[in-house]
């Protein structure tokens, strides 16, 4: 399915030099009596949230000189305000991380205005792929789960409400897939996943979208809510797979192809695509600032490795990122280059969709 996915990985692999340092020089580097801060463009308990303080716990262990780590949160335009200030601001001396996730990088794969930054400046540390689904509370909605024509028509005639923070948000994948169908929604902006979730949870929104191992820790034995579809994994051929951790349910291209009678194609699906690896294949990432030199780059991966080792984390992480494998330094940074990269054309429809619907502007 996604070739492109592969020839821009490989491009981004010639773009891509990154120099190794020495042994001697990265054992110069400590931060030994410094506090190491670590932003989150989020509010407190979101997912991207989740992640970093699972990792924190343990970063200062495996880092020279074990500096103070502390998490700060500075929500705002789903990661945009943290971003555009980290891009500005941030010492590139190893006392300042950001975790990006999928709405950092959607601003810039859409070329829009409001990233004042390129996280292809930013030095990558880490990379986490999550899965990802969109559920919904069925009975409200007529779904029943096994007849994907049937759930269609049903979602056709509903009266769909989902909660997100904005148009740019990493729920455009969702507002995309649902386009492309022909399914109509109403979308109440301003309310992080958080809040979005609880939304869901009272009732007032019957559509949400998250990663697969939060959907299944709070409605894996619900009866009440079930997902329509899920957005697969991209393996190492390039290939789009059924989610491991959702084997039964169908993946966007499956189930459009079983209720339209034809294979996705065109402008529309190639920004669904992207937004898929952006999402999915990119749903977080740790980055150092721009300009961080080599040595203390490698102590990152070095630590990050060993974090992601820790007995601890290791019991932690597929309730925050499912069966999803890691990726570190290079191939973490050539992920983020095809991830942030789009044709013209696609980014014009983009641009024309979100005026459209949103009232939305790119500039």
């Amino acid at each position: 399915m996604l070739d492109i996915f592969k020839k821009l990985l490989v491009c981004a692999a010639t773009a891509l030099v990154i120099a190794v340092p020495s042994l001697a020089q990265a054992s110069d580097f400590t931060l030994k009596g410094k506090t190491v801060t670590w932003i989150v463009g989020f509010r407190e308990g979101g997912g991207t949230d989740r992640l970093t303080r699972v990792l924190q716990t343990k970063l200062s262990k495996h880092l020279p000189g074990n500096p103070k780590v502390i998490v700060l949160n500075k929500p705002g335009g789903g990661s945009v305000t943290a971003s555009n200030d980290f891009h500005k601001n941030a010492r590139p001396d190893g006392t300042m991380l950001i975790m990006a996730s999928t709405s950092t990088l959607l601003p810039v794969l859409l070329g829009s205005n409001v990233a004042r930054y390129n996280p292809n400046e930013w030095v990558a540390i880490t990379g986490f792929a999550r899965g990802a689904s969109m559920y919904a509370i069925s009975k409200e909605l007529g779904l029943g789960g096994k007849d994907m024509k049937a759930d269609y028509k049903a979602l056709q005639s509903a009266n769909i409400r989902f909660g997100t923070e904005t148009p740019l948000s990493a729920e455009l994948l969702d507002f995309v897939s649902l386009e492309m169908l022909g399914v109509k929604a109403r979308y109440l902006f301003g309310l992080s996943s958080k809040d979005a979730e609880a939304a869901f949870q009272r009732g007032e929104m019957n559509v949400n979208t998250d990663n697969t191992r939060s959907y299944l820790k709070d409605y894996g034995k619900d009866p009440k809510v079930n997902p329509v579809w899920s957005y697969g994994v991209i393996d190492e051929s390039g290939t789009l797979k059924r989610d491991p951790d959702l084997p039964n349910v169908p993946t966007f291209p499956e189930f459009y192809e079983a209720v339209k009678g034809a294979k996705p194609d065109g402008l529309a699906y190639e920004l669904q695509k992207s937004l898929m690896n952006a999402k999915v294949m990119l749903s977080k990432a740790v980055m150092l600032p721009k300009g961080t030199p080599d040595n203390i780059r490698e102590v990152y991966i070095k630590a990050l490795k060993a974090v992601t080792s820790e007995p601890d984390v290791v019991a932690a992480l597929p309730r925050e990122i499912g069966s999803m494998p890691l990726n570190f330094g290079d191939d973490t940074q050539r992920a983020l280059a095809s991830g942030t990269k789009m044709d013209p054309a696609v980014r014009g429809w983009a641009k024309k969709f979100l005026k459209e619907r949103f009232n939305t502007d790119l500039e």
